[in-house]
C-alpha cells in the first residue's frame, strides 16, 4: 500500500479481506432546481447594462452567503456550501470529538467561501476584459482559437514530448497520443486520472477507489515508479512518497491545463530516470486570442459540489523599447471541489489554481512564468475489513517555473528554465498514531538548445541539473543530479524521419548511467499510411532513502538502479478523407534489477530482483463516420511475466476504453462511454486470488440554453457495477452529476 503507517508488516499478513464492512447508504443527491433557476437568470433578454449590474450584485460574497444561510435556516439543500451533519445521514461509526467536528465544519465552510469569492472575482475581471477595449484587438488574434464541434475527436497535429521540440505527429517514430483537454471537457471527463484511462497502452489504478485517493499510472506493463510524470517540463517523480506523483494525480482535476501528451516506450534518453515505460506530460494553458473565460459549477451524488473559473487571452503591447511586435499572454484558473464519496470516513476536498504569464517580442524572444498549486484533505478509510489503516492525509503541492526562450537567428533557439517543486505530505492514523510528516523540495535548471543545421537535420542538445531534499522527520536525505543529452532528427527524403540520441546521468547517490535510443518513421502519402519503429534503453534511480536509509527503509548500499530495454513497431492508417484513423503497435520491454522490499523486518531493506518481461499490442480507432458524430476506441492486450513466470500484479491482460458521441441538434449533445478490464492477476503479495474482470458504462449530455451557457448531466457507473481497481478498495457506485457552464 502506498500510504501506510510506519509499522512492520509481515509477508504472510493478509491485509485485504473478502468480506465487506457495512456502510450507510447515501442516495444520489442532484438538485434540479440548481440547474433551472440560474438558466432563467442568465438567459433573460435584458439590456447589457442591466445584465452586468445584476451579475455584479449576485456575485457579491456577502449577499451570496446571506442567501445560502437563509436556505440552511429553512432546511433546504445548498449547492455552494459543504454539507453539514444536518444535511447528511449521521454516521455513528465516526468516532470524532465534538470539537473536531466543529473545526472541520468551519474549515470546510471557510474553504468554500474563499474559493467562491475568488471565482466570482475572476468572472468579473473577465467580463470587464471582454468589453470594447478587448474586442478592439485584431481579427487575426481573435481567430487564432477556432471552435470545434463537440463530437470531433481533437487529436493534436503536433507534439512536443517526442523530441522536446514541436514535431508532426504523423511523422514521429514514437508512439505518442496528444489530446486537448477541451475535448476531455466535452466528454465530461471529470479528472485527470479518468482522462488518462482513455489512451491506448495506459492503465490507471486507484488506491482508495474514490475521488482524492492515490492513483498510479501503468504504461505497457511498467510499474508506476517507471512512468515519468511532467508538469510544465518539470519532473514530479521521486521514490520518496512525499514527491510521488500518485498523491497529485488522485486529487487533480483538468482546470488550467492545455493538453495531455502520453509518450509510450523507453524515453530515458530525453528525460532521464523513471521514463522506462513512458512519459506523461502536462502543460499549463497559454493565453490565445481575445480575452475569454468560463465559469462552471457541478454537484451531485455523494454530496459532491465543485466549481471552476478561468480566464485567458493575449494582448498586443506598445513600447518604446522596440518597434517589433510585442504581446502579453495570460491564463489563470481556480477550482474547488468537495465530496463525501461512498464509504464512511472518506471525505475529500481540494482547492487548486494555476497561471501562466508570457511576454513575447516578435518571434525571437519569449519570457514567461507558470505556477500551479494544490491544497487537499483526504480521509482514507483503509481497505475493507481493516480500519487500522484509516487516517487523514493533508497534501500541499506547489510547482513554479520561470523560462526564457531566445532565437538569435532563424536556425537556432535556446531555452533556459528554472523550476521549483515543493510537496508537503502530512499523514496521521485515525487513532492519532504513526504520524508521517514528510516534506520534499526540488530545484531544477534545464538548458535546451535546438539547432537546424540544414533543412533536413535538427539537433536538440542540453544539460540539466537538479537538487532534491527529502525530510521525513528522522533522517533527512539529499540528492544531486547532473545530466547531458543530445538527440538528432533527420529527414533525408520527404516523409522519412530518423532519430537517434544518447544521454548521461550522474547522481550523487550512485554511479553515472548512460542510455540511448533510435527510431524511424515513414509515411506513404498516396495511401496515407505511416510505419514507425523505435528501440531504446531506460533506467530508474533508487531513492536516497533506499541506499542510505531513512524513514521506513534500512540502508542498502549495494542497491543497483532499475534497467530496461524496449522496442516497438507499428502502423497507422488514415481512411475515408481522414474521417477514420486507426493504428496498431506491438511492443516489448525487458526489465532488470527491479526494486523489492523485505517486509519481514523493520526498517525495510531494499534489494534487486531478476528480470521481468512485458509485451503486447495496443490498438486505437478515432473516427467521424458522419458529421457531428465522434467515435474513439482504445484497446490494449498485455502479457507480463516475472522471473518465475507469474503475472505481474495490477497488470490486466485486457483494457478497453470506448466512447461514442453525437451532436443531435445545434444545442443538444450526448454520448456514451464504456470501459472493460479483464484478465486481472493477483493484486499484491498479500492477496492470493485473481481479481475479477469488470466493465462500466457512463452516459453524458449537454444542452446549450443560449449562446455560451450550457447545462450538463452525466451518469457514472450506470449499472452500479461493484469492483475494485486495488484489492480491498471498492470503486464508487452509480452516481448522477449535473452542472452549469458559462463561457464568455
Amino acid at each position: 500500500m502506498a500510504r501506510q503507517a510506519a509499522r512492520p508488516i509481515s509477508k504472510t499478513q493478509n491485509t485485504f479481506h473478502e468480506s465487506r464492512a457495512p456502510r450507510h447508504m447515501r442516495s444520489p443527491n442532484i438538485h434540479p432546481w440548481a440547474l433551472t433557476r440560474p438558466a432563467r437568470n442568465f438567459c433573460a433578454r435584458r439590456p447589457r447594462e442591466i445584465f452586468i449590474a445584476k451579475m455584479k450584485r449576485e456575485s457579491s460574497a456577502s449577499s451570496s452567503i446571506a442567501r445560502h444561510k437563509k436556505r440552511r435556516a429553512r432546511n433546504e439543500p445548498c449547492l455552494l456550501l459543504p454539507p453539514t451533519k444536518r444535511d447528511r445521514p449521521v454516521n455513528q461509526h465516526k468516532n470524532r470529538s465534538l470539537a473536531r467536528v466543529r473545526a472541520f465544519r468551519a474549515s470546510g465552510q471557510l474553504f468554500s467561501f474563499a474559493n467562491i469569492a475568488a471565482a466570482a472575482a475572476f468572472a468579473l475581471i473577465a467580463i470587464a476584459a471582454t468589453g470594447p477595449a478587448a474586442r478592439a484587438q485584431s481579427v487575426t488574434a481573435t481567430a487564432s482559437a477556432p471552435q470545434q464541434q463537440p463530437g470531433t475527436v481533437e487529436l493534436e497535429a503536433y507534439v512536443v514530448s517526442a523530441s522536446r521540440t514541436a514535431q508532426n505527429v504523423k511523422l514521429t517514430p514514437s508512439s505518442v497520443t496528444s489530446i486537448s483537454l477541451s475535448h476531455m471537457e466535452n466528454l465530461q471527463i471529470p479528472d485527470l486520472r479518468t482522462a488518462l484511462q482513455t489512451i491506448p497502452g495506459v492503465n490507471v489504478s486507484e488506491t482508495g477507489g474514490a475521488a482524492g485517493s492515490q492513483s498510479a499510472i501503468y504504461i505497457r506493463g511498467a510499474n508506476r515508479n517507471q512512468t515519468l510524470f511532467l508538469i510544465d517540463g518539470i519532473r514530479m517523480n521521486a521514490e520518496d512518497w512525499t514527491g510521488n506523483y500518485a498523491n497529485y494525480l488522485g486529487a487533480a482535476d483538468l482546470a488550467g491545463f492545455d493538453r495531455v501528451e502520453v509518450l509510450r516506450g523507453p524515453q530515458s534518453t530525453l528525460y532521464g530516470s523513471a521514463a522506462m515505460g513512458g512519459v506523461v506530460s502536462l502543460e499549463t494553458a497559454r493565453g490565445r486570442g481575445s480575452a475569454h473565460g468560463s465559469v462552471s459549477i457541478e454537484g451531485g451524488s455523494f454530496n459532491s459540489i465543485g466549481g471552476t473559473a478561468a480566464i485567458a487571452g493575449r494582448k498586443p503591447l506598445m513600447s518604446g523599447l522596440s518597434a517589433s511586435p510585442q504581446s502579453l499572454s495570460y491564463s489563470a484558473s481556480l477550482s474547488a471541489s468537495y465530496t463525501e464519496n461512498d464509504r464512511d470516513y472518506n471525505i475529500f476536498r481540494q482547492a487548486s489554481g494555476s497561471t501562466r504569464i508570457e511576454y513575447q517580442l516578435a518571434d525571437s524572444f519569449t519570457a514567461g512564468f507558470t505556477y500551479r498549486g494544490l491544497r487537499s484533505h483526504y480521509e482514507e478509510p483503509g481497505p475493507v475489513g481493516d480500519p487500522t489503516q484509516a487516517g487523514d492525509l493533508n497534501l500541499n503541492l506547489d510547482i513554479a517555473t520561470v523560462y526564457v526562450d531566445w532565437s538569435p537567428i532563424a536556425a537556432f533557439d535556446t531555452r533556459l528554465t528554472y523550476g521549483w517543486v515543493q510537496n508537503i505530505y502530512d499523514w496521521v492514523n485515525r487513532d492519532g498514531s504513526w504520524p508521517s510528516n514528510a516534506h520534499s523540495t526540488r530545484n531544477v535548471i534545464d538548458w535546451q538548445n535546438t539547432w537546424r543545421a540544414i533543412e533536413q537535420i535538427q539537433v536538440v542538445a542540453g544539460v540539466n541539473a537538479e537538487w532534491s531534499h527529502y525530510d521525513s522527520g528522522d533522517a533527512p536525505a539529499s540528492e544531486r543530479l547532473a545530466s547531458a543529452y543530445i538527440n538528432v532528427v533527420a529527414n533525408p527524403v520527404k516523409n522519412l524521419e530518423l532519430t537517434a540520441g544518447v544521454r548521461g546521468d550522474d547522481y550523487s547517490t550512485l554511479d553515472s548511467h548512460a542510455t540511448w535510443r533510435a527510431g524511424a518513421a515513414y509515411r506513404i502519402e498516396q495511401s496515407k499510411t505511416t510505419f514507425r519503429a523505435t528501440y531504446g534503453t531506460g533506467f530508474n534511480a533508487p531513492a536516497p532513502q533506499y541506499a542510505q536509509g531513512g524513514g521506513h527503509y534500512a540502508p542498502s548500499p549495494d542497491l543497483k538502479p532499475e534497467k530496461s530495454k524496449g522496442w516497438d513497431i507499428g502502423v497507422e492508417q488514415d481512411l475515408w478523407n481522414d474521417r477514420i484513423t486507426l493504428g496498431a503497435t506491438y511492443f516489448r520491454n525487458d526489465f532488470d534489477n527491479k526494486f523489492a522490499w523485505d517486509y519481514g523486518s523493520y526498517p525495510y531493506p531494499t534489494y534487486n530482483i531478476p528480470d521481468a518481461t512485458t509485451k503486447g499490442v495496443e490498438t486505437y480507432i478515432y473516427a467521424r463516420p458522419v458529421d457531428n458524430m465522434g467515435v474513439q476506441i482504445a484497446y490494449t492486450y498485455l502479457d507480463t511475466r516475472d522471473n518465475n513466470g507469474a503475472c505481474l500484479p495490477r497488470m490486466p491482460r485486457h483494457v478497453l476504453a470506448a466512447d461514442v458521441n453525437y451532436q443531435f441538434t445545434k444545442r443538444l449533445f450526448a454520448g456514451v462511454g464504456f470501459n472493460w478490464v479483464g484478465g486481472r492477476p493477483v493484486d499484491s503479495s498479500w492477496a492470493t486470488s485473481e481479481m475479477p474482470s469488470y466493465s462500466t458504462v457512463r452516459l453524458y449530455g449537454g444542452y446549450e440554453v443560449c449562446s455560451g451557457l450550457k447545462l450538463k448531466l452525466r451518469l457514472e457507473n450506470l449499472f452500479n457495477k461493484k469492483y475494485d481497481t486495488v484489492a480491498g478498495y471498492p470503486a464508487l457506485p452509480f452516481g448522477v452529476f449535473g452542472g452549469i457552464e458559462w463561457k464568455f
